[in-house]
């Protein structure tokens, strides 16, 4: 029995019970696709089952108001994500048409190469590999593959590969086969090759290299250190300041409180003095609420909220302009 048929036939009797494999359904795969970016799949279910119930197709999705999907997704993180597929939602409804290949797939924003693959392949049945981190891991160690991973010519080296040894006639579940092998047994560690349905033919269990492989070479960053002074200000009347967040920067379009950004630690006089000529606000005693450490792709935020009452604001100035307020100061 060859390689596409000892998996496949684990995977039917091993597989996990996951919500959005009850369905063909490509708008509901899809779904499903966009959370499993960067999101384990224990938290996505929870998310996938509640974003299903309020937009139930592709249709409904479309006409949604952008807010309204922001919210479904809120915790998720990764918001871009979110917008991608609203996006991709309202394309489809101008057109009338679900693309079902993978290079058709690959033209919308925020469908790359693996969620396109896995939704051209599970739903329509395409014979193309889904490749992702379970996929490297699996077939480096079974193939003895020592090339970086990161690297495009390895990256196409994996593609070929499995392509060869794909099973045609069920490309989907071959796919998910390999998702699930290295999610539940080819592991980064603490492995279970002694059920693997391919252990007898495995290089890495032959060779004593299983925790060798994949090969990743991690390229050193710098991560750059940001310092976020986000000031709840409300007045008498309590009256709560948030701002939508505009520019090309992390968390763009969602809300949050009006913000004072430093490259470092900053005293109280600094704040204040900061909040003056940014904002024109005369506020009070200025008191920690909560502070925090986030780290981020690349970045450190160390992050404070601040209390901080309105003495007197000049409303000649431009600061409520981008300020949305509970209710409207009078």
């Amino acid at each position: 029995m060859d390689f596409s048929k000892k998996i496949i036939n684990w995977y039917e009797k091993n597989h996990r019970k996951l919500p959005w494999r009850e369905t063909k359904n490509p708008y509901y795969i899809l779904v499903s696709e966009f959370m499993l970016q960067q999101t384990r799949v224990s938290k996505t279910i929870k998310y996938y089952s509640n974003f299903i119930k309020k937009f139930p197709n592709l249709e409904k999705l479309a006409q949604a108001d952008e807010r309204n999907v922001l919210k479904e997704w809120e915790g998720l993180g990764y918001y871009s994500r979110a917008k991608n597929l609203h996006s991709f939602a309202k394309k489809l409804k101008k057109d009338n048409f679900f693309p079902k290949k993978y290079k058709e797939l690959i033209k919308y924003k925020g469908i790359g190469s693996y969620t396109g693959a896995a939704v051209a392949s599970i739903c329509f049945n395409e014979v193309i590999p889904a490749v992702d981190v379970n996929a490297y891991r699996v077939f480096s160690r079974y193939l003895g593959i020592y090339d970086d991973i990161t690297s495009t010519a390895t990256k196409k080296l994996f593609r070929v590969t499995i392509l060869k040894m794909m099973d045609f006639e069920y490309p989907g579940i071959f796919n998910q086969a390999i998702m699930d092998i290295g999610s539940i047994l080819c592991t980064p560690k603490n492995t279970k090759c002694l059920l693997c349905p391919v252990k007898n033919s495995c290089f890495s269990i032959k060779n004593d290299t299983v925790y060798k492989l994949p090969v990743k070479k991690i390229k050193k960053s710098v991560l750059k250190h940001r310092y976020f002074y986000y000031i709840f200000m409300c007045d008498h009347n309590k009256n709560i300041c948030l701002n939508k967040r505009s520019s090309k920067d992390i968390w763009k379009g969602l809300y949050d409180f009006p913000l004072i950004e430093s490259k470092k630690n900053l005293t109280n006089h600094e704040i204040k003095d900061k909040i003056w000529k940014k904002f024109r606000i005369v506020s009070s005693n200025i008191m920690i609420i909560y502070q925090t450490k986030h780290k981020i792709t690349h970045q450190i935020l160390f992050i404070q909220f601040l209390n901080c009452e309105i003495l007197r604001y000049f409303k000649k100035k431009i600061f409520f302009d981008n300020f949305f307020l509970s209710h409207m100061m009078k």
